[in-house]
């Protein structure tokens, strides 16, 4: 337009045309200048404002509600838990080719927000709306069993942590076998079948559905200088998987934890505005304690100033502000003092979430994937293969009836989970699993983690283990063809 606008003298040039001709197109000459000049004078002058633009509504209106962490018990590659948060008709989480019920999705919020309603919705042919059943704890505490795709009512009450367990699915079958008199029902689940979740939605009080916005995935890399064996368990990938559970651990057997680096890479360049630690080995109040904890440390960008900072000795996430934020793609925290184990001298941290303002990050490192490829082959052709994802879940009926399953996932985690239906007691252990050795007959495991009984059975459900009768635990596990048999405390489950 400014160009039109400075060669608008061009009607003054002498034009020979018959008079009527003339006439009409010095009409439209001049209709033509009139239209210009009011188009130049609409340009803004220096010092005004260009009149405001209408603003484009965004796509998503709900109200945001956003995670301090997620995570789910199993997942397919590919289908990881995130596609539970955007908005594609296409995406799903899915478990583990072979896993079923008793795997979950567990949902840390930022801050207690009072939820009314919560929906799961399966893909469908992954759940029989019939039979499949949706266990939900709010704040570890357990909900009436739902079917999948039903509204699920909350109370409005103020909800810190979400836990989402697959009770059943509809698709398990059952077979008795006899032995020294004992029968024994074996419940299994189609090793060619998964739970696919395609999206989990949540009311607020005001009966709005909220947008979950989980923290954003960076990809990268961490490193430590040093790592408690056996480092499948204890690797720094365990800081940014959101279990609280699960630990980085220093292997360093000359010192407690001073000294040790923790050195996070990102592939492209992050701004950090502060970080939240979850400090000590969180697995349980004894773990916690038994072990050493941070004190001081320093954090920034690797090569540039370094910051030391103080934490509290509390298993409470611990906010702090950077004094400067810290720019760029790889930065370095370093231990300087520590609060003493009184069982341990190995240092714990169990989960880091960095800031860039309100914003959380995560490192997405593809750990789990890589342990799931060198345990396949590790097993080779023994039978650990064929239990893998898979829960093993029998019903045994002697002096009492007693249920129990156990999941041994190919990340190197295990569940195990025991109801004495005459008498109400239940026990839940949790923890890790390392292969001693394997053959065409059998498989020798170490299982190490949390033995705990119905008493703190919320607490795990809540994302913490506050209650006091926990135990840490350490077992071996024989695998063959029919038997998964454990030498001290995990009994004998039968496969087949």
């Amino acid at each position: 337009m400014k160009e039109l606008c400075m060669s608008k003298s061009f009607a003054t040039h002498a034009v020979h045309l018959p008079n009527k001709l003339f006439e009409m197109k010095q009409n439209n000459i001049f209709l033509s200048l009139l239209l210009l000049l009011a188009a130049c004078n609409n340009n803004p002058q220096p010092g005004t404002q260009p009149p405001a633009s209408t603003p484009v509504a965004p796509s998503d209106t709900r109200p945001a509600l956003f995670l301090e962490g997620c995570y789910a018990t199993s997942t397919l590659p590919g289908h990881d838990i995130s596609a539970l948060f955007d908005t594609s008709s296409d995406t799903y989480w899915e478990t583990q080719t072979g896993a079923g019920p008793d795997e979950g999705i567990m949902l840390y919020f930022q801050n207690a927000l009072p939820l009314s309603a919560l929906q799961v919705s399966a893909v469908e042919g992954s759940m029989d709306p019939a039979k499949g059943l949706l266990q939900v704890y709010v704040n570890g505490t357990a909900l009436t069993p739902a079917a999948p795709g039903q509204k699920v009512m909350l109370g409005a009450q103020p909800v810190k942590s979400l836990y989402l367990r697959f009770n059943a699915t509809g698709k398990e079958s059952a077979v008795d076998v006899v032995k020294n008199d004992v029968k024994t029902m074996i419940r299994t689940f189609p090793a060619n079948a998964s739970i696919r979740i395609h999206s989990v939605q949540l009311w607020n009080d005001k009966q709005q559905e909220v947008r979950l916005v989980a923290p954003q995935q960076q990809a990268g890399n961490i490193t430590a200088s040093s790592t408690l064996a056996p480092a499948s368990a204890f690797n720094a990938a365990n800081l940014f998987d959101s279990r609280k559970e699960f630990a980085w651990v220093e292997g360093n057997a000359a010192t407690s934890g001073e000294n040790e680096t923790l050195r996070f890479e990102f592939e492209q360049a992050v701004h950090i505005t502060s970080i939240q630690v979850w400090n000590g080995y969180q697995r349980s109040d004894e773990h916690f304690s038994a072990n050493t904890r941070v004190r001081d440390f320093a954090f920034g960008a690797s090569g540039g100033p370094m910051q030391t900072y103080t934490l509290r000795d509390s298993k409470a996430g611990q906010k702090i502000d950077l004094n400067t934020p810290a720019q760029g793609k790889v930065f370095e925290l370093n231990i300087k003092s520590m609060y003493p184990g009184k069982k341990y001298k190995d240092l714990a941290i169990s989960e880091i979430l960095f800031f860039d303002g309100e914003t959380p990050l995560v490192v997405k490192t593809g750990f789990s994937e890589r342990i799931r490829n060198e345990i396949k082959t590790a097993s080779g052709n023994s039978p650990l293969q064929q239990v893998l994802n898979r829960r093993i879940s029998n019903q045994t009926e002697d002096a009492e009836t007693t249920t129990k399953s156990i999941i041994l996932r190919s990340d190197g985690t295990f569940v195990m989970y025991e109801l004495v239906e005459d008498t109400g007691d239940q026990i839940l252990a949790d923890g890790n699993w390392e292969l001693s050795k394997s053959d065409a007959r059998s498989a020798t495991l170490t299982v190490f983690g949390k033995w705990f009984n119905q008493y703190n059975l919320a607490a795990y459900y809540e994302g913490n283990t506050r209650e006091e009768v926990t135990r840490i635990f350490r077992d071996e596990l024989v695998v063959t063809p029919e038997t998964i048999t454990g030498t001290k405390m995990i009994g004998e489950f039968r496969v087949k």
